[in-house]
């Protein structure tokens, strides 16, 4: 069998380091030329029942990895598992009676040293250092909670076998004690097997499902993993929708509060539309049904013609307006409704501008523009703002945005940290110290519409953290 063969020869060496290979190793002190040239011939005539012992072990991981799971395998493997560690401590026992009839007798002092690390051998592999093929951060948890999980029950596995060890190591072993002692081992691995099953079998039913390739690597580690090497995070998956909830249902402005005259729904997209027979200027749907401060924010917009959008987040409404509005526009809608205005930090979508989208914008306030696409600034409200940091340059980071079709726009807010992630790449980062800042409060979420264009946003989806 192909896996193990690093932990079977882990366990060789122990074996090999409890038997002793010079003077004062092994956990024999003081020992003597005679007694390592004993303790090399108790080696080699263990090398065999040693071998069966790791294959019996290698045998039962292997089972509770098993797809799909066996429950009477993993019994069957127990026996199997049982039968090969009584007959190492019985062969353990003969080699230690001959080593003390001979020259190179232990004394009383050197057989509790040896007796104290016996069993060693037999603990089977260590928690695994290493990687595991295209291994996600997911999965990492996932199988180091497997490992944490058991590490209670193979405590009791290793426990179980140093005592069958160590009744091996006495003057006229009584076999009824090492049958028990081999006993006990064999229900002690039994446990840790079963737990690793079930727990095997939830990986193996959810999204972290490893791969075939992942598995024999993680069964090569003996089942156990931790200190994993460097890892990949996970690619987002603009669809997935755990722990996120939608803010807006596909067929109706349910919680969604707009003109009339210029918001709705079509094709299972909130439309926003200002034409020059119907100018809207700036015009904004407010969703009334929930108020965030920290969250993540998925949407997919799409803008057509020369206008331009942005969606509103940590937002007000109902606040005096600070710019004009244009003529045309209070003709058609009359006095502003400052209750379908919102002032507040805005993630920027104008695709006819080669500047504006994905940056940070603080709407209706006097700070305005505070992260360009491609910068990474540092401020705090009104008070400063500093580029610490370029993302790319802000022309070539257009060349991502999608003219008239569907971006996926990304909106991680975090304490006074916000970024804008379009199409997967990060556009802007904006860090506000001030705490009293609008941009540092818990708000609405909205969406702008400004200037003759047509705005289309679907799936919009929210991972509220508060």
């Amino acid at each position: 069998m192909r896996h193990f063969r690093g932990g079977l020869l882990a366990a060789a060496l122990c074996i090999a380091g409890v038997y002793g290979q010079g003077p004062g190793r092994g956990g024999v002190p003081g020992a003597t030329e005679a007694q390592t040239a004993a303790l090399g011939r108790t080696n080699a005539e263990l090398a065999k029942p040693l071998e069966a012992a790791g294959a019996a072990r290698t045998a039962m991981i292997a089972a509770a990895f098993a797809e799909p799971g066996n429950a009477r395998d993993l019994s069957a493997k127990a026996e199997s598992l049982r039968a090969a560690e009584l007959a190492l401590a019985q062969a353990r026992a003969e080699a230690f009676a001959k080593l003390q009839a001979s020259p190179g007798k232990l004394a009383a002092n050197q057989v509790a040293a040896l007796a104290a690390s016996a069993g060693g051998g037999g603990r089977g592999a260590a928690l695994a250092h290493g990687s595991i093929p295209n291994i996600t951060e997911a999965q990492v948890t996932a199988l180091t909670r497997l490992t944490t999980d058991v590490m209670p029950l193979t405590k009791n596995v290793a426990s179980a076998r140093t005592a069958l060890g160590a009744a091996a190591l006495t003057e006229s072993p009584d076999p009824s004690a090492l049958r028990a002692k081999a006993d006990a081992v064999a229900a002690a691995e039994l446990a840790v097997a079963k737990t690793r099953a079930a727990a095997f079998a939830k990986i193996q039913a959810s999204s972290l499902k490893l791969a075939r390739n992942q598995v024999e690597r993680f069964l090569e580690m003996g089942g156990s993993f931790a200190g994993i090497g460097f890892t990949q995070p996970d690619p987002m998956q603009f669809a997935d929708r755990e722990g996120f909830v939608p803010i807006f249902d596909g067929v109706s402005l349910k919680g969604w509060d707009g003109n009339p005259k210029f918001w709705r729904v079509e094709d299972h997209a909130i439309v926003g539309e200002s034409t020059p027979q119907n100018p809207s200027g700036n015009s904004y749907i407010v969703y009334r049904d929930m108020e965030a401060k920290d969250f993540t924010l998925k949407f997919e917009i799409k803008v057509e013609g020369s206008g331009g959008s942005g969606f509103q987040y940590r937002s007000k409404t109902g606040l005096p307006w600070l710019a004009n509005i244009a003529d045309n526009v209070t003709a058609n809608v009359g006095p502003v409704n400052l209750n379908w205005m919102m002032t507040g930090p805005q993630a920027d979508f104008w695709p006819s501008s080669r500047d504006w989208t994905g940056q940070f914008y603080s709407e209706n306030t006097p700070m305005r523009i505070l992260a360009w696409r491609g910068q990474v600034v540092e401020g705090a409200g009104l008070a400063r703002k500093q580029l610490m940091g370029n993302i790319g340059d802000r022309q070539a980071l257009n060349s991502v945005v999608r003219m008239n079709d569907w971006n996926e726009y990304t909106v991680i807010a975090r304490g006074g940290t916000c970024m804008h992630i379009v199409n997967g790449q990060l556009m802007a980062v904006m860090v506000d110290d001030d705490p009293a800042s609008s941009n540092n409060q818990s708000g609405l979420f909205g969406i702008e519409i400004e200037a003759t264009t047509k705005v289309s946003v679907r799936n919009i989806l929210v991972k509220k953290l508060n």
